[in-house]
């Protein structure tokens, strides 16, 4: 099979990084966040509210790394931020930014059922025996990933300045040296970040090149079948083409205040 070939991979979560642009695209296209320069190669993403910011590390044809920060409003300190490092299926990342974009857009909280916690429960995972003293974890199936959550308080702004563990972490492969983590701090949003999850714990099956595949996950993937298509990219999603994680409900009938 040839390298450029493309393949369908399972699971999502080891699948690798995937095309960059099912991140952006939703959010320039369908949400109007404007993108600017970043320093050191990087992009940044401007919600129109002007409440949340994600900024792209990495130039096109690199592996990306991805943050998101929180505000009240731009040039003030950032109440959360969400990180997502190289390596990360652009599916975890684009779950966790369109449904932001959606939620900041409807100016509403949009209730949904289940935790995060509780669609890993669902689909498998189960507490570990072995979470390290003042966490809670909970592992894949497989092995070969975990859902962390820091217990007791410490200052947000910590958290976001990275001085402390963050209040919530994915991390594949292997948990003692993981392929790629993502970490969130407490004051994210909550419904993004459980469709973060429901992507995370997704068993897939994701659209990759063949040589898009890490190769220390070779032999923990299965390698479906060849789709019938002639692109070797993933197409780009557009809003009634984007699937949903979690069933859709109806918005709360007060708009949150920001």
């Amino acid at each position: 099979m040839p390298s450029t070939a493309p393949v369908l991979v399972q699971p999502l979560r080891l699948a690798g990084p995937g095309d960059r642009r099912l991140v952006t695209s939703p959010l320039t296209a369908v949400h109007g966040w404007t993108p600017a320069p970043a320093p050191a190669d990087g992009t940044r993403f401007t919600s129109p509210c002007r409440t949340a910011v994600l900024t792209v590390d990495g130039g096109v044809g690199s592996p990306a790394a991805w943050t998101v920060h929180g505000r009240h409003q731009l040039g003030v300190e950032p109440l959360w931020r969400a990180s997502f490092s190289s390596g990360t299926p652009a599916e975890v990342v684009a779950a966790f930014t369109t449904t932001l974009a959606e939620d900041l857009h409807t100016q509403y909280y949009l209730h949904r059922v289940g935790t995060p916690a509780s669609v890993l429960a669902d689909r498998g995972w189960r507490p570990c025996d072995r979470s390290p003293r003042g966490f809670h974890d909970q592992l894949a199936p497989d092995g070969w990933a975990l859902y962390r959550h820091r217990l007791g308080h410490q200052p947000y702004d910590d958290e976001v300045a990275r001085l402390v563990p963050p209040t919530w972490s994915m991390l594949a492969g292997s948990p003692q040296q993981p392929s790629w983590c993502a970490e969130f701090t407490i004051g994210v949003p909550f419904h993004p970040l459980t469709q973060a999850a429901a992507a995370f714990s997704d068993p897939g099956p994701a659209l990759r090149r063949a040589d898009g595949i890490p190769a220390r996950h070779l032999a923990r993937v299965t390698v479906l079948r060849r789709p019938s298509v002639r692109s070797t990219s993933p197409p780009v999603p557009t809003e009634a083409g984007r699937p949903r994680l979690l069933p859709p409900s109806r918005p709360a009938p007060a708009p949150r205040r920001r």
